[in-house]
């Protein structure tokens, strides 16, 4: 018996050796990716490789574009190991003493770095979800912190703006001129679901761009101060309608164009596809609340969580185009008597516009969302 325990002491003593030995030589490595990153798909099996192949490398990984406090741990390092604005993306590597951005500087630099950070071990910045002192949040909780109220505004706003109004009763017009009503509303249905598409699509790829760029808390940081501008500019076409040499509204000047072009749709296929092209001439004048939305999404959401917000922001955008549709179709009114309408209250729709736009500016930049 006394033999066993001193072989048993011995084993454990041996082995807390070879345990504090591999410690003091292991090298921890923080990789951070992006599901669907190219960039990030080069780099990922070379480091999970290294692992393998080296006990002494240990490697985590965090993904950024689907998990909201992962993000928030990246830029915790960012800012920890001062990374510059202009430098910060996936994939990022942090290792004890220093990081990597970027596939290129990765692949051609991350053994070098994995033997000067030998035995150091993890990157330890002062993050509470880093350090495991807050898990992470679930999709749900992250949308609750940007106010639906917030959204819905800024949609109703964007939907209220005369430029789409205006693309939809010409593109109705010259249809029901050749006298078929329900061939005109089905070419208004897929105008609509056109403009719905592009921009969902529109406003996917500009909150992907902003969060891998790294410019989404600056871009945050603006989009209040860009609100109140909105804001202003619409107010200002409410009291000094067309001062200044323009309005938020389609270019007088790309009119005739836009005409032209929604002319020639004769068909619901043809004003489906002419949807996308009006999309064009729409954006600078519809983008405003859009982009306002879209730098709080960058910021404060991840992209599974921010993809319902879109839904529902561009169903509430196309809903007076629905609603259009609609009464046309039932008889209610006519394109004219729509035409007459928007025309009577258009520096009204610009107030409207107007003061929604400077009150999200102003609870923007006050912190309030």
């Amino acid at each position: 018996m006394k033999k066993i325990l001193i072989i048993l002491s011995l084993l454990i003593i041996l082995s807390s050796v070879a345990f504090a030995s591999a410690q003091e030589n292991e090298t921890c490595i923080y990789l951070f990716t992006g599901q669907g990153c190219p960039h990030c798909a080069r780099v990922e099996p070379v480091l999970r490789q290294l692992a393998e192949e080296n006990p002494n490398i240990k490697l985590i990984e965090y993904e950024v574009y689907q998990n909201r406090s992962n993000l928030v741990v990246l830029n915790d390092y960012f800012d920890s190991y001062n990374v510059p604005q202009s430098d910060r993306g996936v994939p990022a590597v942090f290792l004890a003493k220093t990081y990597l951005v970027g596939d290129q500087p990765i692949l051609v630099n991350i053994e070098q770095k994995i033997e000067e950070n030998k035995g150091l071990g993890c990157p330890v910045i002062d993050s509470p979800i880093a350090t495991g002192e807050a898990g992470p949040k679930s999709p749900t909780q992250e949308v609750e912190t940007i106010s639906m109220i917030t959204i819905i505004s800024a949609a109703l706003v964007d939907s209220i703006n005369p430029c789409a109004i205006a693309v939809l009763l010409i593109l109705m017009g010259a249809l029901l001129a050749a006298g078929d009503r329900k061939r005109a509303v089905k070419a208004g249905l897929a105008f609509t679901a056109s403009i719905y598409i592009v921009y969902f699509l529109f406003g996917i790829g500009l909150f992907s761009a902003l969060q891998v760029s790294g410019l989404s808390y600056w871009f945050y940081k603006v989009i209040g101060l860009l609100a109140i501008i909105i804001g202003i500019f619409n107010i200002k076409d409410y009291f000094w309608y067309g001062c200044g040499g323009f309005v938020m509204e389609i270019p007088r000047s790309w009119r005739p164009t836009l005409k032209n072009l929604l002319k020639s749709a004769t068909t619901p296929l043809g004003a489906f596809l002419i949807g996308f092209a009006v999309c064009l001439f729409e954006l600078p004048c519809t983008g405003g609340p859009y982009i306002f939305v879209l730098g709080l999404l960058a910021e404060k959401a991840t992209q599974i969580s921010a993809i319902p917000i879109l839904l529902i922001y561009n169903l509430f955008f196309i809903l007076p185009l629905l609603i259009i549709t609609g009464l046309i179709y039932a008889g209610l009114t006519s394109v004219e008597s729509a035409e007459k309408w928007k025309e009577r209250n258009i520096k009204l729709l610009h107030l409207i516009a107007g003061i929604i736009m400077i009150i999200l500016g102003l609870v923007v930049i006050f912190g309030i969302i």
